[in-house]
């Protein structure tokens, strides 16, 4: 018996966060507010100044077997950042991810950014001026750094930030985890949806991307065309296939239909990108946007940064005039099933 109190007075007296999960926490909690003080100071802004962006994957990314959604909440009483003044933006990343966090100051492209490490937060501090970080010397300098693949996700997200985008493409930004012209276009696509074929009473919008890629993140996120819900469709088309029915250059990317099951009605166009206008208008080179080597040339991954963010800062009317009808057609409600399934276009075309 006696054994068993002396066990009992030796397990009382060790530290709470032991056995506790709200101990853990607020271990880890603390290291992450003294790394985000330490961010703070090093961008040398204060709480709440309109020059201050907040990227972080909170609330997916991990701390061992933690989540970390109460950073959001430590992050915002730190920085005064937040989605209501657009200062803040989640990255979606996995949630195998660790915890990460960059803060970005417009002015000076000054970028200060830290994750954790498996037993603290690094940090690591980039010159993302667009002067510094679109050259392939800086991005390779900054990407051989702590923060790596990240590099593209940040730079791109805190680039287009800077120049005031719409709301609605940041909330598509922040799903997608960067911005990059072909999440543009889905934008542009979704805008297109909105005047062109507006929803009415009874109606949703379904999508097809074809190749599948960019776009439908951006237009799930405008217009709640999910997978889950039957709404978004994406597939693998070859060029081969895609030159079938291009017109003028300018190949197919997504069919867009507006479906009514109760009048058994749907309309939709095929849409594409007038790409030369684009490279025209940004004035990014053909041979770095759509370089053969992707992303492994940092020519390829800096081209996307400065077409995604000439194309943020357009007025819509013009950003509208990039998207260009391929074909429009009608049928009743279950052709929509039909083009989600096999060669969209063919069925299109075919019908």
């Amino acid at each position: 018996m006696k054994r068993k109190l002396n066990l009992l007075v030796a397990l009382a007296a060790l530290p709470l966060c032991f056995f506790t999960h709200d101990g853990w926490a607020q271990d880890w909690t603390a290291k992450a507010k003294e790394a985000l003080v330490k961010a703070m100071a090093e961008i040398a802004l204060p709480k709440g100044d309109p020059k201050l962006l907040l990227l972080t994957n909170a609330g997916l990314g991990m701390i061992g077997n933690h989540t970390t959604e109460s950073f959001i909440g430590i992050a915002g009483q730190e920085t005064g950042c937040g989605r209501s003044n657009r200062a803040m933006m989640i990255v979606h990343t996995s949630v195998q991810e660790p915890l990460l966090c960059a803060l970005y100051r417009r002015d000076s492209g000054k970028m200060v950014f830290f994750k954790w490490t498996g037993d603290g937060f690094g940090q690591q501090v980039i010159d993302a001026s667009p002067e510094k970080i679109l050259s392939p010397e800086g991005w390779k300098a900054a990407s051989a750094g702590l923060v790596g693949r990240n590099l593209f996700s940040l730079v791109s997200m805190s680039h287009v930030w800077s120049v005031n985008p719409p709301w609605f493409l940041q909330l598509a930004a922040s799903f997608h985890d960067h911005v990059c012209p072909g999440l543009n276009a889905g934008y542009i696509f979704a805008e297109y949806m909105m005047q062109k074929l507006p929803l009415r009473p009874g109606e949703r919008y379904v999508t097809v991307t074809a190749p599948g890629n960019c776009p439908a993140d951006a237009l799930q996120v405008l217009l709640n065309t999910t997978g889950g819900k039957g709404g978004g469709y994406v597939m693998a088309i070859g060029d081969d296939t895609l030159a079938r029915y291009s017109k003028g250059g300018i190949k197919p990317w997504t069919i867009a239909m507006r479906v009514n099951k109760d009048s058994d009605t749907c309309e939709g166009v095929v849409l594409g990108l007038d790409w030369d206008r684009v490279l025209s208008d940004t004035g990014v080179k053909r041979e770095h946007l759509f370089s053969k080597e992707g992303p492994s040339d940092p020519l390829s991954l800096i081209a996307r940064v400065q077409t995604a963010t000439e194309l943020a800062k357009m007025p819509r009317e013009k950003l509208l005039g990039y998207a260009v009808e391929l074909k429009r057609f009608s049928g009743n409600a279950g052709l929509a099933d039909k083009v989600a399934s096999g060669d969209p276009y063919a069925v299109v075309w075919n019908q």
